[in-house]
């Protein structure tokens, strides 16, 4: 499962590196973390508006819904879907009521257990770059927007550093961005050399409960111990985590 996204770069430079611009843009502002554990927004584009960046709740829900987004989630929890239960014709799989989308993101954050501990990675592109995250969107009928993210069987290094579960987000590359929004690659055709060629930050705990999403004030203030880069492929073949061959 996946809860906890990263947004840091300036509207501007999300802007610059996908040719759209924001709907709304007085209402973006970066934040550190975007906690999907409270009703929180991720900037997405759709496969309907793709010169147009749009701002989503996290976590889809039905069309007709009007109740208390918490309560939902509670219950159901759609911050992210496996690409495999959309086969099953559940209520949000791609239909004429929801869409195809990219969820705009600098990084997601991990969970990998380790002895009993938690330990947490944040995953992110060295440069710093915004990237994409395949997902799948829909509009209520009271004009919001919500979306989810989308999860495939986790690939070789990542579970390095995720294993409470063997699903990975799919990180959409640029030059795939306009065949997955017109739906012409499945999940399984979309190129993971860019997923692994992120880098794996260890988190701090304390960091990644405290700050709240809308803490885009601390974003200057980051100490280097709340962040240790080390790269996706040195975790694998170094094992910094030391897995149990077994």
């Amino acid at each position: 499962m996946y809860n906890k996204l990263s947004i840091r770069a300036d509207r501007e430079r999300i802007e610059q590196a996908y040719g759209a611009h924001f709907r709304f843009p007085d209402i973006y502002k970066p934040r550190p973390i975007v906690n999907g554990l409270e009703e929180s927004t991720v900037p997405i584009i759709t496969s309907r508006q793709q010169k147009t960046i749009i701002t989503s709740i996290w976590g889809l829900l039905p069309k007709k819904f009007q109740g208390d987004w918490a309560v939902f989630q509670k219950h159901v929890n759609t911050l992210s879907v496996p690409w495999t239960s959309l086969y099953s014709k559940p209520w949000y799989a791609q239909t004429e009521e929801t869409e195809r989308c990219l969820l705009i993101v600098t990084g997601f954050f991990t969970t990998f257990v380790h002895e009993g501990e938690p330990l947490f990675f944040h995953m992110a592109q060295e440069s710093g770059k915004p990237f994409c995250l395949a997902g799948i969107c829909n509009e209520l009928e009271d004009g919001f927007v919500t979306s989810a993210l989308i999860t495939r069987k986790a690939y070789g290094s990542f579970s390095e550093v995720h294993n409470i579960d063997d699903q990975m987000p799919v990180l959409i590359p640029d030059h795939q961005r306009r065949e997955w929004l017109e739906d012409k690659i499945s999940v399984n055709e979309v190129d993971l050399s860019a997923t692994l060629m992120l880098t794996a930050e260890a988190v701090a705990e304390d960091y990644l409960y405290d700050m709240h999403s809308d803490a885009y004030g601390d974003l200057p203030h980051l100490k280097e111990e709340d962040f240790l880069p080390t790269s996706l492929s040195e975790l694998l073949y170094q094992n910094n985590i030391y897995l149990d061959e077994n």
